[in-house]
């Protein structure tokens, strides 16, 4: 059996801060519950956007935990996670 499925969630939130990002993202199942785990967001608050990274066995449980969390959303793609380590980060000096 192959690893889950990533899924990245783009968001705008025009009108709303980092306070209102960080409740709402709270509210997302962080343990597979309902077959989705939410992995965690980069936010960009000179764009007011946010985009998040969900494990699931396909898009519409990742649309259903956004919904259920009332967190409006742009669009759900599939993607393929390159280089990161378990700390994030790529293996290469960016200095």
């Amino acid at each position: 059996m192959g690893a889950m499925p990533t899924y990245l969630v783009e968001r705008y939130l025009p009108g709303h801060d980092r306070a209102w990002l960080e409740a709402a993202l709270s509210r997302l199942p962080h343990r597979g519950d309902g077959g989705v785990t939410y992995l965690g967001s980069v936010y960009v608050p000179t764009d007011e956007a946010c985009l998040c990274r969900f494990q699931a066995d396909d898009a519409q449980r990742v649309r259903d935990a956004n919904v259920l969390a009332g967190l409006p959303f742009a669009r759900i793609v599939a993607v393929i996670e390159l280089g990161t380590t378990h700390s994030g980060h790529h293996g290469e000096d960016t200095s």
